[in-house]
């Protein structure tokens, strides 16, 4: 992840680059003390300042936390070299959605109400995509015996008598027409 030095990034650019929320990146910037520049297409990062965005994204996915991330090639402390205890500067974990976050925890409710989406859809577009491959040949008996009672419904065969009996009434009604009086 290296960026070019004349470079200016925008917001969503760097959102998309990194695959992060907006406000995930203004948190980010507030942890990192950066303050984007502006012009009068609005605010952008320089390459520097994207340079240390991108460690802390590194640092971020080695770790799950912004703690701990010195920036710009700096020793960090971490929990397990035995440093952070050794020198006595307690590192706590970054609790998603903690008041450090801001408006992280926005964004983790909505990452995992995406996921319980998933989670409860992927059965049915399983079950969708599967019926849709079927054959009639594919169906238990028992199904396709009513799939053949919804077409007899759908397409009754005619009744031999029923045919008779509507025949017999329009030959009446047609006698009728003719001879009104025969009534």
């Amino acid at each position: 992840m290296t960026t070019e030095l004349s470079t200016k990034l925008r917001p969503d650019e760097i959102c998309e680059k990194l695959g992060i929320g907006t406000s995930t990146y203004y948190n980010r910037l507030k942890y990192l003390g950066i303050e984007a520049s502006r012009d009068a297409d609005g605010p952008y990062l320089n390459a520097e300042q994207m340079k240390l965005m991108e460690e802390l994204s590194e640092h971020i996915r080695q770790t799950g936390k912004m703690q701990g991330f010195g920036g710009g090639g700096q020793l960090a402390l971490s929990e397990s070299s035995g440093l952070a205890s050794a020198l006595e500067i307690p590192v706590q974990p970054e609790i998603p959605g903690s008041e450090e976050d801001g408006d992280g925890l926005e964004e983790l409710i909505r990452e995992a109400a995406e996921l319980k989406v998933q989670q409860v859809a992927m059965p049915e577009l399983i079950k969708l995509h599967l019926a849709a491959g079927m054959t009639e040949d594919d169906l238990p008996a028992d199904l396709k015996a009513k799939l053949q009672a919804v077409r007899d419904a759908a397409n009754p065969k005619p009744n031999a008598a029923s045919i008779a009996q509507q025949l017999l009434q329009r030959h009446r009604n047609k006698n009728q027409q003719k001879n009104p009086e025969t009534k």
